[in-house]
C-alpha cells in the first residue's frame, strides 16, 4: 500500500474517532457512537508505536473541538479572556486526554499490543479519576455522560456512577473493535466458537444494562412517596454581562420577588439562581434590602433559596489571613469574598449559607492561588472572580407548610459535575438536591445542554430529587430516575413549580463511592510497576553479565 494512502486512511480513521466521541456527547442524542468512538483509534494505535501520543492528540482535538469549542464564548466574541481560555482549553485538554494513550503505548513498547488494550479500560477510567480531584480539574467529558438520553443504559450508575459507565463504555470498544480485528483478518465465522463466544459476549454486555434499566424504569413508581416538598423555580432571564454593572441591584430582586409572589402560596421553597442577588447583601448597608426578602418570606410563608456574593473581613493583625485576600483600594480592608447560597425561612432571623467549594479554574479561582498568587491577572474580571474556597458542605434544614421539616443541599453551578463530591452531600442528609446556576455567558451553545444532562446522572447516582434553577436556562426538576419535567427554554423568563419526593436511602454508590476508578488506579499503578520492575531486571541482568 503506498505510504501517501496509509497516512490518508490514517488520517481519517483518526478524525471519524474524533467525530464518534463529538457526537457521543449533548445535545446530540446518540451516545451510542461512544461505543464505538474508540474503535477506529485502535487500529492506528495497533499499527504503530512512535507517534501514538500525537495521533491520538489529533484524535481528542477533533472531539474537544466539537464538543466544547463553546467555553470559548465565540459565539457572540464578547469577551477577550473568554476567548484566550477557550483557545488555550482547546489546546491544552486534548494534551491532557492523550496521556492514558502515552500509557498504552508504553506497555505496548514493553509487552504487546494485546496486553497494552485490555490495560487499557482501567487506564482510561484512572485518568479520567485523577482529571477530576484537583484544583485543575476539569471532569466536562467523562465518558459515562454520554448516555444519560438513553435512561435505560445509565440505571447502573446507582452502583457504579459515572466512571463506571466509562469503563464499560471502554469494554464493550474494545470487544466490538476485537471481533472487527477478526473480520479484516479475515478470521470471523459462526463457526469458530471463539467468534460465538466473542458475539455473546458483546450483546449480553450491552443488553443486561438494557434489561436491568428496563426493569427499574418499569417499577419506578413503586417508589416511597410519604413527605413531599412543594419547588418552585425562578428564571429571570437576567442578562449576565449586564447584571454586574448596568442593572441595579433593587430591579433584579424586584423581578424575582414579582416572579416568586405568582407561586409563593403553593411553595415550600422558592428558588432564585446563582447570584441571583449579585451584591453583599449581608452587608449593613444593604440592610433594607435583606428585610424586604424577609418580609415576603414571613409574609407568603415560603422559604428561599439564592445564590450570592458573601464578604468576609479580615483584621490586617491576624497571622491567619490567607495569600489569596484582597485589598480594597479605597479604605485598604482586607477581604475574602465567596460565590454563596442562603436559605431564608419564615419566621427566623437565622441564615443559612453555603460557600461554593468546587470553583471553576481561572475563570472564578486561579488554581491553588495560594502559592500562584502571581496569576492572579488570569482571573475574567467580570464580577465572578478571585473567589475563596468555601469551607465545608452544607445541608439545609427546610420547614415545610405541613409542619414537618426536611433537609437538602445546593450545589452552585460547576459543582454538579463531580460525582464524588454530590455524593458526600447526600452521605451527610441531603433529601433532595438543588442546582443553581448561570450559563448564559455562553450563549445558546452546547454547553447549558450538557450542563443539564450531567444533572440526570447525579440524580440516577444517587437516588435523589433534583431542582435546577439557571438563571437565562436551562431549569427543570429532575427525578431519581434521570426523568426531566418543566424543562425550561434559554434566554426565556419562567415560573416553574412542581411537588417533589424526598429520599433518605443510600444508594451502593453513594454509600461506597467511586470503587471502579479506584480500583483502576490500583491496577495501573501495578502494571507500571511491572514496566519499571520489568526494566529493573533487564539492567541488573545485563550489568551482571
Amino acid at each position: 500500500m503506498p505510504y501517501k494512502k496509509l497516512n490518508f486512511q490514517k488520517l481519517f480513521l483518526l478524525t471519524l474517532s474524533g467525530f464518534l466521541f463529538g457526537f457521543s456527547f449533548p445535545p446530540f442524542k446518540t451516545g451510542v457512537f461512544s461505543f464505538f468512538a474508540f474503535i477506529p483509534l485502535f487500529f492506528v494505535l495497533s499499527d504503530a508505536k512512535g507517534r501514538n501520543f500525537l495521533n491520538a492528540y489529533y484524535t481528542f482535538f477533533v472531539f474537544n473541538l466539537i464538543s466544547i469549542s463553546w467555553i470559548g464564548g465565540f459565539n457572540h466574541a464578547k469577551d477577550t479572556f473568554l476567548m484566550i481560555g477557550g483557545g488555550a482549553l482547546l489546546v491544552i485538554h486534548p494534551f491532557l486526554m492523550s496521556l492514558p494513550i502515552a500509557f498504552f503505548n508504553i506497555i505496548h513498547k514493553n509487552f504487546n499490543f494485546k496486553t497494552a488494550i485490555y490495560c487499557f479500560p482501567f487506564l482510561w477510567v484512572s485518568f479520567e479519576y485523577l482529571h477530576s480531584i484537583t484544583e485543575f480539574a476539569f471532569p466536562w467529558l467523562t465518558l459515562g455522560s454520554t448516555l444519560t438520553y438513553d435512561l435505560q443504559l445509565i440505571q447502573l450508575a446507582e452502583y457504579i456512577g459515572v466512571y463506571g459507565l466509562s469503563f464499560w463504555i471502554v469494554l464493550m470498544n474494545i470487544l466490538i473493535f476485537i471481533l472487527l480485528v477478526k473480520f479484516v483478518l479475515k478470521e470471523f465465522s459462526l463457526r469458530d466458537k471463539s467468534t460465538l463466544l466473542l458475539i455473546s459476549l458483546i450483546l449480553v454486555s450491552y443488553l443486561l444494562p438494557k434489561i436491568y434499566g428496563n426493569y427499574i424504569l418499569t417499577n419506578q413508581n413503586q417508589e416511597k412517596k410519604e413527605t413531599i416538598v412543594k419547588v418552585g423555580i425562578i428564571q429571570p432571564n437576567i442578562d449576565p454581562w449586564e447584571k454586574w454593572n448596568t442593572i441595579k441591584e433593587v430591579e433584579q430582586i424586584d423581578i424575582q420577588l414579582k416572579m416568586s409572589v405568582e407561586i409563593a402560596e403553593s411553595s415550600d421553597l422558592i428558588i432564585w439562581p446563582e447570584t441571583g442577588i449579585p451584591f453583599y447583601i449581608l452587608l449593613p448597608q444593604y440592610e433594607t434590602y435583606l428585610n424586604e426578602l424577609r418580609n415576603s418570606v414571613n409574609i407568603f410563608k415560603f422559604s428561599l433559596l439564592t445564590g450570592f456574593p458573601e464578604i468576609h473581613f479580615f483584621d490586617s493583625t491576624d497571622k491567619n489571613v490567607p495569600k489569596t485576600v484582597k485589598r480594597s483600594k479605597i479604605n485598604e480592608s482586607i477581604y475574602a469574598t465567596y460565590n454563596s447560597s442562603f436559605l431564608l425561612v419564615p419566621d427566623s432571623k437565622t441564615i443559612q449559607k453555603y460557600s461554593k467549594i468546587r470553583l471553576v479554574p481561572f475563570s472564578e479561582r486561579v488554581p491553588y492561588a495560594e502559592t500562584l498568587h502571581f496569576l492572579s491577572f488570569l482571573e475574567w474580571d467580570v464580577g465572578i472572580s478571585g473567589w475563596e474556597i468555601g469551607k465545608d458542605t452544607t445541608v439545609f434544614v427546610l420547614p415545610l407548610k405541613n409542619n414537618d421539616t426536611v433537609r437538602f443541599s445546593n450545589l452552585i453551578c460547576y459543582e454538579s459535575i463531580y460525582p464524588s463530591f454530590v455524593k458526600d452531600f447526600v452521605r451527610k442528609g441531603a433529601e433532595f438536591l438543588t442546582i443553581i446556576t448561570n450559563d448564559s455567558w455562553w450563549g445558546d451553545s452546547f454547553g447549558p445542554y450538557q450542563h443539564e444532562r450531567y444533572a440526570v446522572l447525579r440524580a440516577v447516582e444517587n437516588r435523589r430529587w433534583i431542582a435546577r434553577c439557571a438563571n437565562g436556562g436551562i431549569s427543570c426538576f429532575i427525578d431519581p430516575y434521570g426523568n426531566v419535567y418543566n424543562e425550561t427554554s434559554m434566554f426565556t423568563q419562567y415560573v416553574i413549580h412542581k411537588i417533589i419526593y424526598i429520599n433518605k436511602d443510600f444508594t451502593f454508590y453513594t454509600e461506597k463511592g467511586d470503587l471502579i476508578p479506584e480500583f483502576s488506579l490500583l491496577i495501573s499503578i501495578f502494571v507500571v510497576s511491572a514496566i519499571i520492575g520489568k526494566k529493573f531486571y533487564i539492567y541488573v541482568r545485563r550489568k551482571n553479565e
